[in-house]
Order: structure tokens, then sequence, then C-alpha cells
């Protein structure tokens, strides 16, 4: 009976993990979300690849001038949401574009 369980721990970063992004639905890199809920890198860099992998989260790889390239996660369901609401530009009347006689 001497076996110390980390699943708890594990769970509970998970769940406020969760939480805090689906409270706060911006793009969030691993070094932030480390500091905002008082992980180390390493052990928040594990957790968000799980959540990615179960399709929780979704990442993009964001670079900046002169920095290494860094992942960026946000809620997956919270993207979907986005992406529904794109705008689709479209003309209607008048001449279409590039349709300029040359002469």
């Amino acid at each position: 009976m001497g076996q110390i369980s980390v699943e708890p721990a594990v769970d509970s970063l998970r769940e406020n993990l969760l939480a805090f992004m689906t409270t706060n639905p911006t793009a969030w890199r691993i070094k932030a979300l480390a500091v905002k809920l008082g992980v180390g890198v390493q052990r928040m860099g594990v957790e968000l690849s799980q959540l990615n992998a179960e399709g929780k989260l979704v990442s993009c790889t964001v670079s900046a001038p002169g920095q290494r390239p860094e992942e960026e996660y946000r809620i997956a369901a919270i993207e979907q949401k986005l992406a529904t609401h794109r705008f689709v530009v479209s003309r209607k009347g008048g001449r279409p574009r590039g349709s300029r006689n040359a002469g």
C-alpha cells in the first residue's frame, strides 16, 4: 500500500487547463499556460499534446522574425465555432473583376 497515485493530479491539471482555455478563448503558448496554471513547462507540453491528440485542442505553429517557431493551442470547439463565422465576400451586379478589355 505504499503506492502514490499521480492520476488525480493529472486529472485536475486537465480539468483546470480545459476550464481556463474555455474561459480565455485565445491562442495560448505552452510557457504562458504553464505560468498561468503554476505547472512546469514540460508537464504542460505533455498535457497539451495529449489533449491535441484527443481532438480537444487544436494547435498551429507560429513564428516571428528572429524567434524560434512555437506551438499555439486553442480549444477545438471554440476554433470550430469561429471558423463557421468567417466572412465570404461576394460581388453582386456590375462587371466581374478582371474582365476589362485590354484595348
